[in-house]
């Protein structure tokens, strides 16, 4: 079993997201800093969001990207839905998104690696062709990966940007609030999470470890300066335990 204890870590996810973690986290000896780089806006739906909406039963695939979308637009569903469209098939990139479906009475197919680049290796996805219509709930400046993958395949791809992600005002405050020099290692599990470290730690952010979900954002931070990057296989804190737990023993051994 792993054991953590005397490791301090800072949870980065935001507040809502955060708690899962974190218990796991503490569950297992680490002293955990809450430290939420993000927080989210909901946005008004455009007139060709709506028009999306009204249009669901013309998709052959609805891809919601994260439970915030999923909270968001299945709300927004529901008004126009009462009863979905049984042709429509359905992708949630994690199981913590799909968790906000199932409560819809929605079943989506889920990739073993809850990343974009997982999705895109379903055989749903890679069986799309040519005039088929991808419907993606998410929110404004998410990755564009699927859609130009799916593009490139002839499907079409529409989107509608359900919310919007930003630096929680108290963050700064926050961040001077810790101690950063007793700090272990930071999680970050998304590029904008990323980008809102190295900006609000400045030049502690490249002397402080920190653990990334994917090797797409242990690349960008290497090439951020970060010296010490951790990849966990998956968002899911049993990965994350594992990972930290095998850091922890290889430092130990470094310093006996």
């Amino acid at each position: 079993m792993a054991n953590l204890h005397g490791l301090r870590i800072v949870n980065t996810r935001p507040e809502a997201r955060a708690h899962g973690l974190s218990d796991a986290l503490q569950h297992q000896g680490a002293t955990v800093l809450a430290l939420p780089l993000l927080e989210v806006e909901a946005m008004p739906l455009s007139p060709t969001a709506k028009q999306y909406l009204l249009d669901l039963d013309r998709y052959d695939m609805v891809f919601v990207v994260s439970p915030t979308a999923a909270e968001l637009g299945l709300k927004a569903l529901a008004d126009y839905w009462p009863q979905w469209p049984v042709d429509v098939a359905w992708l949630a990139v994690g199981e913590s998104t799909a968790q906000v479906l199932y409560s819809y009475l929605i079943n989506p197919v889920v990739p073993q690696q809850e990343t974009s680049e997982g999705l895109l290796q379903l055989p749903q996805l890679q069986q799309l062709q040519q005039g088929q219509r991808l419907l993606v709930l998410r929110g404004e400046g998410g990755r564009n990966l699927v859609r130009d993958t799916m593009q490139a395949q002839g499907v079409q791809v529409d989107y509608i940007n359900l919310y919007r992600r930003q630096l929680p005002a108290i963050a700064h405050n926050t961040w001077q609030a810790l101690q950063a020099d007793s700090i272990d290692i930071v999680i970050i599990t998304s590029g904008e999470t990323l980008t809102q470290w190295l900006n609000i730690a400045a030049q502690q952010a490249q002397k402080i470890p920190i653990l990334v979900i994917s090797s797409r954002l242990a690349d960008l931070a290497t090439q951020k300066g970060i010296k010490t990057v951790l990849i966990s296989a998956s968002i899911k804190p049993t990965d994350i335990i594992l990972t930290l737990s095998l850091w922890q023993n290889r430092q130990e051994h470094v310093i006996d």
